[in-house]
């Protein structure tokens, strides 16, 4: 199911100030709650709104936390465009990993663990976050590549999952940090490899 495309059910339009509400609890419940242990019940409560209002918005639980990691994504990592690829790729490397470090890594961490284990929960994962956020590392390729910086058959996807792959490692394994001197070699690797 895409849950981009899914449409309140009729009745009373979103309050944007209940909309808020939940995405807020949900934020915070994940901060302390693994994803798993998280109910209707329990982020209706946390919002101060009724279960009802939670499923006129939302089919289901997957579809709130994907709403919530969206949003957080945007607010902390943006899509630079200044004209050069290297400065583009340490722009959002280093805003994807200063989001991990500074509190999302521990809420990745527990998704990432329960798409492992829950292929429903797996496929809304990839399908609306991890594909979206691929995307956008790749549209900032394209420019590089439209400029000359990779070369003409350079395997974008490939290019994506070199920059991912390490941050993804270190994030699950915690054996190393996601600080600048990381975000400047996976950089070097990639404008090296493209």
């Amino acid at each position: 199911m895409d849950i981009h495309k899914v449409k309140p059910a009729p009745g009373r339009p979103r309050s944007q100030q209940a909309m808020e509400a939940v995405l807020t609890a949900v934020r915070q419940l994940l901060q302390t709650t693994a994803y798993k242990e998280l109910t209707m019940e329990g982020i209706a409560k946390a919002a101060g709104v009724g279960k009802p209002t939670l499923y006129r918005w939302w089919p289901n639980i997957a579809s709130i936390v994907m709403d919530v990691m969206r949003q957080q994504a945007h607010h902390d990592v943006g899509v630079p465009d200044t004209g050069s690829l290297e400065s583009d790729l340490l722009l959002y490397i280093g805003d994807t990993c200063r989001s991990l470090t500074q509190g999302a890594g521990g809420i990745m961490r527990s998704l990432m663990a329960e798409a492992q284990f829950d292929d429903g929960f797996a496929q809304i994962f990839r399908e609306s976050f991890i594909s979206s956020r691929r995307a956008m590392l790749i549209a900032l390729l394209q420019r590089g590549a439209a400029r000359g910086e990779l070369q003409k058959d350079a395997d974008l996807e490939l290019l994506a999952d070199l920059c991912y792959g390490p941050i993804w490692y270190r994030l699950l394994n915690g054996h190393a940090s996601l600080d600048e001197p990381f975000v400047q070699a996976i950089t070097a690797h990639i404008i090296m490899r493209g």
